[in-house]
């Protein structure tokens, strides 16, 4: 049994083809972000913020018929062209040096939300593995290898445990509806951030202090965007992202010719722990802090940041279209329930570390995203709390990028194949 009577009597798609579907997709961005500006709809927008909706109406779009759930809008251009730019556009500009500040407590934010990934891979597996399918604990390997760090760990994952395809394609619209409905909940959550830090005492003041003072500074420097400020910042993402991308490409093989058996290589499996786009975006993170320590951080004073943001906010349309909910089988129930259990046991634990080392409730979001998430959805979350600090989600979700896999592969691998028996 699945949901396909939600199709619509449509033979096909009718933003099939890619120009107009990315035409539909900016629109619906645009439409989503007018409406909320309307004086009636503000207090609705307050509770229900606009970038959830980016996600929700594609995904609504996809499962009625509207739109495809699969397009080369989304892959490559998206993942392979879009994401790079825009990580280029929020990393140049930031204030390499201030979000430092930030650096032990955030980094021990990361680490409890990862240990949370861990602990809710064996809770969920544990209380329902006898009724998921055989081979289910590859499955719940490869799904945390994407909830650490993101669909490139997934696909090492994947390939290295031998996931059945058969498993893969629900497993991903488990990832897809449960990571983004919990990335709604965490936006939502911004209304009641100064609560939360009241009831776990945190002290926000650093946060407070570095988001003030970077706010100021684009205020005191934004001047009129120009034709050759919007070249040049177009050029740049562009050339910077692809260059990098490209370097990492190159690494992977030279990696990966050196993986004889014998080797040290052989033994580490780098290969397994990281692809060439996973290389490529720790390349494009050095280059960007690099770059970010240079007068090129300037290209903000024009409005780097916000041309960035809109494009998280079309790769977020791009997700919500592949969450199709006619591929949802009753079947596949069990697997929704592990996802919800497991995101539940990351959220515990997760409030646990926030009260033990009274951070923030800004570390935490951005901290669970950057796991659950990646480095599409982190900078969103952080963006959410604090328009100016998005470059702290995305170094918290490269960090996550760099530890998923091994994690996914030596720890909640074993640790499911062993429950399993």
């Amino acid at each position: 049994m699945t949901l396909a009577w939600l199709t619509l009597p449509l033979e096909e798609p009718v933003f099939i083809e890619p120009a107009p579907l990315f035409a539909f997709l900016a629109t619906v961005v645009a439409v989503i972000f007018g409406l909320a500006r309307l004086k009636p709809l503000r207090g609705f927008f307050k509770y229900f913020p606009p970038l959830i909706w980016t996600y929700f109406v594609p995904m609504f779009c996809s499962s009625l018929g509207l739109i495809p759930a699969e397009s080369p809008v989304y892959s490559p251009f998206m993942s392979r062209i879009v994401l790079p730019a825009v990580l280029v556009l929020l990393l140049v500009p930031a204030d390499t040096r201030s979000i430092v500040k930030l650096g032990p407590k955030a980094v021990a934010m990361m680490l409890i939300g990862t240990l949370g990934i861990v602990a809710g891979a064996g809770v969920s597996f544990a209380l329902l593995h006898g009724r998921l399918p055989e081979g289910a604990w590859k499955g719940v390997a490869t799904l945390a290898g994407s909830w650490i760090g993101g669909s490139p760990n997934m696909t090492a994952v994947k390939e290295s445990v031998g996931t059945d395809n058969a498993l893969l394609g629900p497993l991903i619209v488990v990832d897809t509806i449960c990571a983004y409905t919990w990335l709604a909940i965490l936006v939502g959550l911004r209304n009641v951030e100064a609560r939360v830090n009241g009831v776990v005492r945190a002290d926000n003041s650093v946060v407070q202090g570095l988001a003030q003072r970077l706010s100021k500074r684009q205020a005191e420097r934004a001047r009129p965007i120009t034709l050759f400020d919007f070249g040049a910042m177009m050029g740049l993402a562009l050339a910077v992202s692809q260059l990098c991308l490209w370097v990492g490409g190159h690494i992977d093989v030279w990696v990966r010719a050196r993986e004889v058996v014998g080797s040290l290589w052989a033994t580490i499996r780098v290969s397994q722990v990281l692809s060439g786009f996973g290389w490529g975006i720790l390349v494009l993170t050095a280059v960007g802090v690099i770059l970010s320590l240079t007068r090129l951080r300037n290209i903000d004073d024009a409005g780097a940041t916000p041309i960035g943001y809109i494009g998280l906010y079309f790769l977020l349309t791009s997700y919500g279209a592949q969450a199709d909910l006619r591929q949802i089988e009753a079947e596949h129930a069990w697997l929704f329930l592990m996802g919800v259990v497991w995101i539940a046991t990351h959220v515990v634990i997760l409030f646990i570390g926030l009260r033990l080392l009274r951070a923030p409730l800004f570390l935490g979001a951005t901290a669970s995203m950057a796991n659950i998430g990646g480095t599409a959805s982190a900078p969103v979350v952080a963006a959410a709390f604090h328009p100016s600090l998005a470059s702290v989600g995305l170094v918290m979700a490269i960090l996550g990028s760099v530890i998923g896999t091994p994690v996914a592969l030596l720890i909640i691998g074993k640790m499911c194949a062993a429950i399993a028996g």
